[in-house]
């Protein structure tokens, strides 16, 4: 988990390279703008979060 240890959303990387994020549901007003291709979903991360994780990402 690259939350480091933190109650915060997190990155996690699977062995096969994969990335699962956890963040917040979008509310019924956000998802109306969004569109995902059938099979996907979003979440909804504060830009300073994500900031966070993609720097832990790069330094590890």
């Amino acid at each position: 988990m690259l939350c480091r240890g933190g109650g915060c959303p997190a990155a996690i990387l699977t062995e096969e390279g994969d990335l699962f994020i956890q963040g917040y549901v979008p509310s019924t007003a956000e998802r109306s703008h969004l569109s995902e291709p059938v099979g996907e979903d979003f979440v909804k991360m504060p830009r300073e979060v994500f900031e966070k994780i993609a720097r832990q990402v790069l330094n590890s």
